[in-house]
This record gives structure tokens, C-alpha cells and sequence, in this order.
């Protein structure tokens, strides 16, 4: 009697509850905090469609140079199409064939009504050889001049036909025009859909504005291919190499003193300088960060899930039973339950069972 009277709210609450926007962005480039068992996680259960052109393929070049970066070994391993090697993240690059190969030229309404994006999407997700497949991404050229509420709208329209799969929404890349153009304009209404739906956004425009640091350039204004100030007259991807020889992400980059590394190469409009292939790395990173959320990791957690109050490595009913019981007196709390605070308090409470059940829900990332 007392656990239905205690669960009926939640009931309510997780019927109005919408999911949370997981945003990618500058600071979403850390690999050292994503736990190893998410970046398991991710390779056990994720199946991503990709489609873009030479822009879209700048997180492709990063993830081949983190797959090539000899003291990595398999960690960052990834497989286009066919899923068969062991460990491996499954991302079918180019996965989406259709009348469009990119948002920017599948910015019109086909003979559907919809986009040719939305129908090449719908033609690869209803063939049921495909069933597995479920992330889905497209990426701009350029999103300048182009129809930003009809690519919003004909995201959400994928996103009401196909519960099941994740779809990642885009901003676009710098071309000079710094705050106030278009693109800012483009991406500022990108962004804010993806908070207030909450939604899942690859800020690919972000991961490019920002150097390591955290040092902001978008406003000087900025290129592609990291050059900054009227002119092109500097590179941040070169200054910030230039002042971090010999970490990992200078190497990353660079190759410098790396034996059997050639650092990353063929950054598509970013690959001069040398050091300019950092776009590529950090988005590559990016990705990596992104899939490890999309598993089901809270970046927030530092390496414990938030919600997995019997430590068995998920947040699901179990736990919400187990919360119950701690709450109402039934089970004693121990530190092993305290791991698994949501919000820093110590202790499992209203919070942690409201929490724990929208993610039993899928509600949650």
C-alpha cells in the first residue's frame, strides 16, 4: 500500500516528462573523462547511418586518427558498414544513399512532401535489413541561405515516424562571417530547438569556434580551416600547437614524436597547416563523446552512473525498486548506494527515485 501510493505520482510525473538535450559541443572533446565501459557500451549497441559531403567528413579523418594513434590500441576502434570486426563502433559512413547527399542540397520538397533527406532516411530505415540501424546523421556543406525551419521541421517529422532511432541534428561550419550573419543566426535557432525539444545536437560550429583552452574566435571573425582575423591573418589551430608540443592532442594532431604516426591527415578544408587537422581530431573526439551519451553515459557522473543504485553498471527498474526501498526505510543506505547521488546531497532520495525511473523509462539519457 505504501509503494503504490509513493509510486503514483512518479507514474504521473514520467507520463509528462520529456528527454533531456544531450548538445556536443567545445567541451564535449575531453577523451580521458568518458569511462571505458561506455565507450564499450556504445560499440555493443550503437548502429549509426551517416551521410554527408567533404565538410561532414571532417568527423570521419578524426575518427580515423584516433583509431590510428598507436598507444590507443583498439580503444577508439571503428567499422564502416558491415559490423564484423570485434570491439568495434558500427558507423556506415556515407550510409544513406538518396537523391541528396547532404542537407544543403536536400534543401527543398521532393514529390513526398518532405525533404530528399527525410526520404532516402525513410528508404534505409524501413528496408528491414536495416532494422538494426538506430542513430541516424546528416551534416550540412553550407548552411548559409538555406531553409533552417523546413530542416527543423522535417527532423521532427523523422523523429515522430521512428521512436526507436536517434536522430543528430547539425549546426554549420564558419565562413567569415562572424556574430550576426546568417550562419550564427542558423545555428543560434539550431541550437535552441535542440534545448527546448530537447533533442540530440552535434555542434559541429561550436567544436570549431573554440580552441582547447576555451578561447573564443567565431567573433574576429573565423574560417573553416580555424584561420582567424580580417585577412585570414592567423590560425588557432597552429598558435595552439605551437604552444602544447608533446600532448596528446598536439600529437594527435601533429604526429610529432610519435613513431609509425603520421599525425592526421587530409582534414577536408582544414588541412593547412599541419595543425589545422585539429578540427578534425577535436570533432572526432566529439563523436566519440556523443556515442558514449547516446549508450547511455551521464557526463556529469564522474564515471559512476547516476541512478545505478545496486552498481551493476545500468540505471533501470531494479534500481527504482531499490531506491524505493532505501526511501521508505525498508533497505539500509550504504556507500555503495551513495555512489549514485544525482544531485551531491549523499543520500537517495525523492530526487534519485524520480530520477531512476525516468531513466527505467527511456526517458533519460
Amino acid at each position: 500500500m505504501v509503494l503504490s501510493f509513493i509510486l503514483a505520482p512518479f507514474a504521473f510525473a514520467l507520463a509528462l516528462s520529456s528527454a533531456e538535450a544531450i548538445i556536443i559541443d567545445h567541451t564535449c572533446t575531453g577523451l580521458s573523462k568518458i569511462p571505458d565501459h561506455w565507450l564499450d557500451q556504445a560499440k555493443a549497441d550503437l548502429h549509426i547511418a551517416y551521410q554527408h559531403t567533404s565538410h561532414g567528413s571532417q568527423l570521419i579523418t578524426g575518427m580515423n586518427a584516433l583509431r590510428s594513434f598507436p598507444s590507443f590500441g583498439s580503444k577508439y576502434s571503428w567499422d564502416d558498414n558491415s559490423g564484423s570486426t570485434p570491439g568495434a563502433l558500427n558507423l556506415d559512413d556515407y550510409g544513406i544513399p538518396g537523391d541528396a547527399p547532404d542537407l544543403s542540397q536536400g534543401d527543398y520538397i521532393d514529390g513526398n512532401g518532405v525533404t530528399p533527406w527525410v526520404t532516402a532516411t525513410r528508404n534505409l530505415l524501413n528496408n528491414p535489413s536495416n532494422s538494426h540501424v538506430n542513430v541516424i546523421m546528416w551534416s550540412w556543406c553550407s548552411i548559409n541561405g538555406h531553409d533552417i525551419q523546413r530542416y527543423l521541421d522535417n527532423m521532427e517529422i523523422l523523429i515522430a515516424e521512428y521512436p526507436g532511432v536517434d536522430f543528430v541534428f547539425m549546426t554549420g561550419h564558419a565562413e567569415g562571417q562572424g556574430e550576426g550573419g546568417f550562419i550564427h543566426t542558423a545555428n543560434e535557432q539550431i541550437r535552441q530547438h535542440c534545448q527546448d525539444k530537447g533533442r540530440i545536437l552535434f555542434d559541429f560550429a561550436d567544436i570549431e569556434n573554440y580552441d582547447p583552452d576555451g578561447n573564443y574566435y567565431y567573433d574576429q571573425p573565423m574560417w573553416d580551416d580555424l584561420d582567424y582575423n580580417p585577412g585570414h591573418a592567423n590560425n588557432w589551430g597552429q598558435e595552439w600547437c605551437a604552444g602544447n608540443v608533446g600532448s596528446e592532442l598536439e600529437q594527435l594532431t601533429t604526429g610529432n614524436g610519435v613513431a609509425g604516426y603520421g599525425g592526421c591527415q587530409g582534414c577536408a578544408h582544414s588541412n593547412s597547416p599541419q595543425e589545422a587537422n585539429i578540427n578534425c581530431v577535436l570533432k572526432g573526439r566529439a563523436l566519440w563523446w556523443m556515442m558514449s551519451r547516446l549508450a547511455g553515459w551521464n557526463q556529469e557522473s564522474n564515471g559512476v552512473n547516476p541512478g545505478d543504485i545496486n552498481g551493476d553498471g545500468k540505471a533501470d527498474l531494479a534500481d527504482a525498486v531499490l531506491a524505493l526501498r532505501i526511501l521508505v526505510g525498508l533497505e539500509r543506505l550504504t556507500d555503495i548506494h551513495r555512489e549514485a547521488d544525482v544531485n551531491g546531497d549523499g543520500e537517495i532520495g525523492l530526487e534519485e527515485v524520480f530520477f531512476v525511473f525516468q531513466k527505467a523509462a527511456g526517458l533519460r539519457q
